[in-house]
């Protein structure tokens, strides 16, 4: 594996048809992991809520589901990536996304404790810290492309939309965001950043490998917007709510481990 300049990755991402080149176990990886989604899927919304021994069954599978989307990317690293520095960047940030998702799902352990904000505090600080390792890997896989007109463009769109979600949003959509109102200013604006950085990059590149990623951004985006309403909105064991955001989540995280491969 070799480490690939931003024009070099151009070039390979315009003329490589990757897919030919996927194994049977990168492909086996990927349904494993989305099996493993869905056992964790229902075990969440059966026994989790219902006492603390199901609330450890159903973080173990969200482990183990999370573990998934890591292996995929582990399989895309060894299998196919050439750019090997700025996948691990993406490795790192899926594995900061698995903190995040162990420390926000002690609150259907720990069922008798209200939620006093350190669990949402830590899955916050997990994953911006996550979003930033993508950033470092896409400023590392395709630098060329992230230009200062793209930063200021969608630095500004990110704030616009971060200060319109958490003040002027929360009285449309009824949220409360209390004494998380500084953090979830801050997280919005990097989740927003990212999935604007992600499309613009995509678009300039014309790349249908970036299209990977981007979408995985979008998703992640939309499913915190439903985590918003969970959270913020007063409708924390919605069934219908928890099953979107996580459908959401999984297949953001899932896109940008396969993405990966083609880096």
């Amino acid at each position: 594996m070799v480490n690939m300049s931003a024009s070099g990755a151009k070039s390979a991402l315009g003329a490589r048809t990757r897919e030919e080149d996927m194994s049977t176990g990168f492909i086996a990886t990927v349904t494993i992991a989305c099996v493993l989604f869905v056992v964790f899927m229902l075990l969440r919304l059966t026994v989790a809520t219902k006492s603390a021994s199901g609330g450890v069954v159903a973080m173990f599978a969200k482990t183990a589901a999370s573990l998934g989307f890591i292996a995929i990317a582990i399989a895309g690293l060894y299998e196919g990536a050439e750019d090997f520095r700025a996948a691990l960047f993406v490795l790192a940030g899926l594995v900061f996304g698995l903190i995040g998702d162990m420390v926000l799902d002690l609150k259907v352990v720990y069922l008798e404790k209200p939620e006093e904000g350190v669990y949402l505090t830590g899955g916050m600080v997990s994953f911006g810290v996550g979003h930033i390792m993508y950033l470092t890997a896409v400023c590392l896989f395709v630098g060329e492309f992230v230009t200062g007109a793209l930063i200021g463009g969608c630095v500004a769109v990110a704030a616009v939309l971060a200060c319109a979600t958490v003040f002027g949003g929360a009285k449309l959509m009824k949220l409360d965001f209390g004494k998380f109102r500084i953090h979830s200013l801050l997280y919005a604006f990097i989740l927003m950043f990212m999935s604007a950085l992600s499309v613009g990059v995509c678009i300039t590149m014309n790349s249908s490998y970036m299209v990977l990623f981007a979408v995985g951004m979008v998703l992640f985006l939309l499913s915190d917007i439903v985590l918003t309403q969970m959270y913020f909105g007063g409708k924390p064991r919605d069934k219908v709510l928890c099953t979107v955001n996580h459908t959401l989540y999984y297949a953001a995280q899932i896109c940008i481990a396969c993405f990966v491969f083609f880096m």
